[in-house]
This record gives structure tokens, sequence and C-alpha cells, in this order.
């Protein structure tokens, strides 16, 4: 059950209320449906169990609504709530545009979900009954919890023994220098998990993501070491991360399954130790100021590494011990890290997804040559490219040494996002077409990559160009490759 973006509130309006999971039913049908049956209202008659069971298919909004129907239905949605998603994705896209209406909405989310918060904590107090989810996704910064409003929040999640607890208080949009401070983890709150009763709490946790919460290694570590049913653990720009131990209390062991480290700028170490099911890693930052120890992952299998700035090199320095077992590797980095020294080989990846930003054109691509040839079971191959730049005469361009064109037979399917057709691209082009001698398919998209930095804007005029460019390369294929241009 999840809450909706709609507006903070759950729009009790006047009129019929539908609460269906696969049919609705309305305030005026159940009217009518007494009338059916003499008089009598046999839905609300079922057990409590079984309202409740019904209950929990609906939306937390629909859930809601049946308040309306009798003073039988009251009290019974509180009981079928067991996920709760605070999120407002429509509010967070108007406050990217217009700023100065974020004080108003943080004061209007803050009561929504204080309202909904305290609703659930007055019909039972102290009951242990279960949460599988507690999610707010909004953009607050500490200063929003100087009335403890947020702090509140947590305790409750906690208090419910909540299976996924995601606090993503993206504070991207700040409005002045007093109030980018991030969401602090409340210290009184690490105390009470320390606790027996709080140990208790936290040992159902399946799922920890935090993004924009300042939480300190010791408390994080804590969550780790004492939650043996965690599976999946993602920190986001934390600032008081310096140095982070993944591992099991000593006499257990982890379940985790998935960990995600991205842009904690403080972070100078991160080890995992005795985490035998790991089998995803992702990890965004900045390569020179950080030790990542990955030597002791026996289970990984599919990485994502995204440096904000690094050298050519270092790069692969912490994962080459585990270059071996890879299935999966996905990277993000500037385009003049893409000269690779001393690539181990990548016996068993299959897929290969590399993301090129803030290059310029100058900067080639061919340099991915070295590490596809490290793969010798490569199957997919994705390359995304970002840049600013918009050198278009190749005499302008910086030439790097030759690379030596070797056939590669795995190689099946080829996908190039944010293709322009500038010399760049048509190199690499050339390099597919002469060396990929078993390739299937190919997907030329001239789109923008998402997710990285804005690229070039494109008129209509530079995408037909890139289209033409690309069906040029069309002609040149086999006709036995499936060649799409997007």
């Amino acid at each position: 059950m999840a809450s909706s973006d709609s507006g903070f509130t759950e729009h009790r309006e006047a009129g019929p209320v539908k609460i269906a999971a696969s049919g609705s039913v309305s305030s005026s049908t159940a009217h009518e449906n007494k009338e059916d049956n003499g008089g009598v209202d046999r839905i609300s008659e079922l057990p409590e169990g079984i309202l409740v069971s019904i209950l929990s298919l609906l939306t937390f909004k629909e859930a809601a609504q049946t308040s309306l129907l009798s003073s039988r239905w009251v009290n019974l949605w509180k009981l079928a709530v067991t996920e709760l998603d605070f999120d407002a994705p429509k509010v967070m896209e108007l406050l990217k545009f217009k700023r100065c209406l974020i004080p108003e909405k943080r004061i209007e989310f803050k009561k929504w979900v204080s309202r909904v918060v305290q609703q659930l904590n007055d019909l039972s107090p102290g009951s242990k009954q279960q949460l599988t989810q507690f999610r707010v996704s909004f953009t607050l910064s500490n200063q929003c919890n100087s009335d403890g409003d947020i702090d509140g929040w947590l305790k409750f999640a906690i208090s419910k023994r909540v299976e996924s607890l995601d606090l993503s208080l993206v504070n991207y949009v700040q409005i002045r220098k007093s109030d980018n401070k991030n969401y602090l983890f409340p210290e009184d709150c690490f105390n009470h998990i320390k606790t027996p009763a709080g140990l208790s709490d936290i040992k159902s946790l399946r799922s920890l993501c935090l993004s924009f919460v300042d939480i300190k290694s010791e408390t994080l570590e804590h969550f780790i070491a004492n939650c043996p049913y965690l599976e999946e653990l993602a920190v986001k720009m934390s600032w008081l991360l310096v140095k982070l131990r993944v591992a099991a209390a000593t006499g257990s062991s982890l379940k985790l399954k998935r960990l995600e480290v991205r842009r904690c700028r403080h972070l100078k170490s991160l080890e995992i130790d005795n985490v035998p099911c790991l089998t995803h890693f992702a990890y965004q930052g900045r390569q020179e100021s950080v030790e990542l120890h990955l030597e002791k992952c026996i289970s990984l299998v599919d990485v994502n590494i995204d440096f904000d700035c690094c050298r050519p090199g270092l790069v692969f320095h912490s994962i080459s011990h585990k270059a071996a077992q890879l299935a999966t590797l996905t990277l993000r980095m500037e385009g003049d890290c893409l000269w690779f020294l001393n690539v181990a080989e990548f016996t068993h990846l299959e897929l290969l997804t590399v993301e090129i930003v803030n290059g310029s054109i100058d900067e080639t691509i061919i340099g991915l040559a070295t590490l596809i040839h490290a793969c010798p079971r490569l199957q997919t191959l994705r390359v995304l490219t970002s840049t600013y730049s918009a050198i278009k005469d190749s005499s302008a361009r910086v030439l790097k040494p030759s690379v030596v064109r070797v056939g590669h037979e795995s190689i099946k399917a080829v996908e190039i996002i944010g293709f322009k057709g500038y010399p760049v691209d048509c190199e690499f082009m050339e390099y597919v077409l002469e060396c990929f001698v078993g390739m299937e398919r190919i997907v030329v998209d001239r789109s923008n990559p998402t997710g990285g930095m804005p690229n070039i804007p494109c008129s209509e005029k530079q995408l037909e160009e890139a289209r033409q460019c690309a069906l040029k390369f069309k002609s040149r294929a086999s006709p036995a490759i499936d060649f799409v241009v997007k």
C-alpha cells in the first residue's frame, strides 16, 4: 500500500468514494447494495481480519477514503497499512523551476507525513504492527527537522520493525547557504538501536537506503552488523562517512546482496569483508581519494563504477582482483580516462556499458578497444556519450596512438547512444564494423543519454545530419546485421 502525490492530502472530497482493487465500489453503490439486501450491509458485517485483508490490496489513498463509508470503517484502513510511501514527484519537478515555493511546500509535506504517522500511532500506541516499507522522498534539509518531525518519522518506522527503510531527502534545491546541511541521523535513535529492544526492532530490516542523510560510520556499521536479513544497502551524499567497513558481527554472517555507495565526498576507505552473498556493487566518487577493498567479495558478478574524477589505470585497480568472475561491468568516466593501461582480462564478462562524460569531441573513444579485447566472452556492448564541446573539424582533434584492430567474434549486439555523427563517432563505427565479425544487431541512437550531464543541444538539422551519417554506415554493414537507427 503506497501513498500518492496528491498535494500532500488524502483528498476527502464529497461524493462517491471508490475503494476497489479489481472493481470499484463507491459510497452510493454501497447504499444500493444495502437496499438489494433488505437494508443490511453485508460487507461491513465481515470479520475485521477479512476487511483488513481487502483494504491491504488498495493504495494508501483509496484505503484512507473508506473511512467515510460508516463508523465501522473509520479505523479499519489504519490496521491495513503495511507500506508507507511518501513521495511527491510532481511537486519536486515544480520546485526545480520555482524554488521560491520550497519553504511552503516543505511545510505542507511535513504536515502530510506527520498527520499520517500520528493517526497510525493514535490507533494503537506501542503496537508492534510491522511495516514492510517506509519511504520518504522529498527535499528536506536538517533545518526542516528543527521541530523533530523527521526524527519522529524515523523512530516510528523503526518501532514498527520496518523491512524496507528509504529516506531520500534530496537537498539539491537549496535556497540559502544556511540551509545546505543534510538531515542528521539522530544520536538518540542510534542509542536506542543499541539496546535489546532496539536491536529487536531493526532485526527485520532487509533494505536500507539513505540519500542526503548524514550518518556516522559507527552508526551505519551497527546497522550492517546487527541486521542479519539485510540484503540491500545504499548510501548517497552522506558527508560524515570517512571509513566504512561492511562486515558481519563476530560469529555471524551477512545476507547482503547489493551495496551502493555514491558521492560520499569525505569517504577515505571502503572495505568489504565476510560478505559471501554480495553480487552487486556500485560506487561513485573520486577514486584518487578512496581505497576500495573488494578482494574478499567471492560472489561479485555485477560492478558499476562512476568516477567523478580519475586517472587512467586507477579505474581498474580496485576491481582487478575480481575481473575473472564479473559478468556485468558498467563504467562512467571522463573521456581522457579511456586509454587503459595493463587491463586485467575479464574472462567471463558478457555485458559492458561505458558512459563517457565531460569529454570533448577531440577525445577519441577508440581507446575502448583495449578494454573490449580484454573481454573475450563479451556479448553486448553499450556506449553512451555525453559531450560539451562541438569540434567537428577532424584536424583540430588530438590524435591518440593507433590501436591494433583485432577481430572480436563473441560480440553479438552493440548499442551507441548519443551518436551525433562527429569524427569521433565515425571513428568508432569504423572500428565496430571492421572488428566485430560476429555481430548480429547494431542500434544507433541519436538521443542524449539520460541520467548524466546534458549534451550539446542539437537542432533538427544536426539530428538529420547524424541520421544520414548513421545510414551511410548501415549501407556498408552486412545485410545479415539488424541495423537500427533511432
